[in-house]
């Protein structure tokens, strides 16, 4: 299948927007020049609060390269009828599902999706009050986990906060961790089925999990799997969270990296390294950074945070992946079909995918 290219931006239109920039910035100065010549209180004051103007409307323009050759896009397909070929060491691995339920009516069907999982794990929920987290446990109480531990976390942040911080004293116990969530986009009756694609990408079979899980053990750089993008999500960009994320990008990037394009888990699920969040979780966020929960689609400190999965995985100097289970259900990107770790373990050396790049 051809890649589609829907997060790159051709290079001409960054050096637009910088010699635009640097226009604006001359124009603004003889104006401020001409129209206070005798008082340099004014004209400083005029230029700064006309620059601060296009600070905000170019806030991203430091923090992203030209891509000056077309984005390698693609994501890996494990086999439907067996695990991956082994070329490694079988050693056990402590495994980990971190799960936020806001809709507790969710925790029946989660506990019968993780039922697949080939290995020991823990099973970590978050939800937002007492009555849920006794009916959750409930439901739960028959899981196939070893351990079930449900805790109050505030209806903030979405599942993002408390992916962050409800169980980050416990994240180091483990080799690997599945995020999911109880994710029903009520907002669209277009993206209904996100859900049953994430789960199905990521914990569809009992032999696609063991697959993901024997991609971990075999390949000490893979530090992320998460689902390639469901197909209605279209579109997906920095959309309404470009000032937010430029103040993240001033706290993780600094002036050591910046994008080469956007990518990440869109619906912020996946299976990873605890170490692949290190980035992120060492900003220290706390709940009063993120807004009161009214029901926003976009553009809150939890959206801008899910675009740097990515990010902050290869900021740990570990790479990622993205695979689906049904080609039907997502955006049009190269498919690569892989039988064993050594094949994971090429397309994870496959030039491209890389959103970050040194300055």
């Amino acid at each position: 299948m051809r890649p589609q290219r829907i997060f790159e931006t051709p290079a001409p239109i960054f050096q637009l927007a910088k010699y635009s920039r640097r226009a604006a910035s001359l124009a603004i100065f003889l104006r401020a020049a001409l129209r206070h010549p005798a008082n340099q209180r004014k004209r400083r004051l005029s230029f700064e609060r006309a620059n601060a103007w296009i600070d905000d409307e170019l806030p991203f323009e430091k923090w992203m390269h030209p891509r000056k050759t077309p984005q390698d896009d693609h994501c890996i397909r494990f086999p439907e009828d067996r695990p991956i070929d082994r070329d490694g060491h079988s050693q056990p691995m402590r495994v980990a599902v971190v799960c936020h339920l806001y809709y507790d009516d969710l925790a029946e069907e989660i506990g019968t999706r993780l039922a697949v999982i080939p290995t020991k794990f823990d099973l970590l929920v978050s939800t937002d009050t007492a009555e849920k987290k006794s009916r959750i446990e409930a439901a739960l109480s028959s899981s196939t986990a070893s351990n079930v531990v449900v805790r109050e976390f505030p209806n903030v942040g979405r599942d993002i906060a408390p992916k962050l911080m409800a169980f980050n004293d416990k994240l180091n116990q483990y080799d690997v961790v599945l995020f999911i969530h109880g994710k029903k986009s009520v907002f669209s009756s277009t993206l209904t089925d996100w859900r049953q694609y994430i789960f199905d990408a990521l914990i569809g079979t009992r032999d696609r999990t063991q697959s993901i899980l024997s991609s971990f053990q075999d390949i000490p750089e893979l530090g992320m799997i998460a689902p390639e993008h469901f197909g209605p999500v279209k579109g997906v960009g920095w959309r309404d969270n470009l000032k937010i994320a430029d103040g993240l990008c001033t706290k993780l990037l600094g002036d050591k990296y910046a994008f080469n394009y956007l990518d990440f888990p869109s619906g912020s699920m996946f299976w990873c390294r605890p170490a692949a969040l290190k980035p992120l979780l060492n900003l220290d966020l706390s709940l009063k950074e993120f807004p009161a929960e009214q029901g926003q689609i976009d553009g809150t400190l939890a959206h801008a945070i899910e675009r740097f999965f990515f990010a902050s995985c290869e900021l740990a100097g570990l790479r990622w992946l993205k695979t689906t289970a049904d080609e039907t259900k997502i955006l049009p990107v190269e498919i690569i079909d892989v039988g064993s770790s050594t094949e994971v373990r090429q397309v994870l050396a496959r030039e491209g995918g890389r959103v970050l790049a040194p300055r």
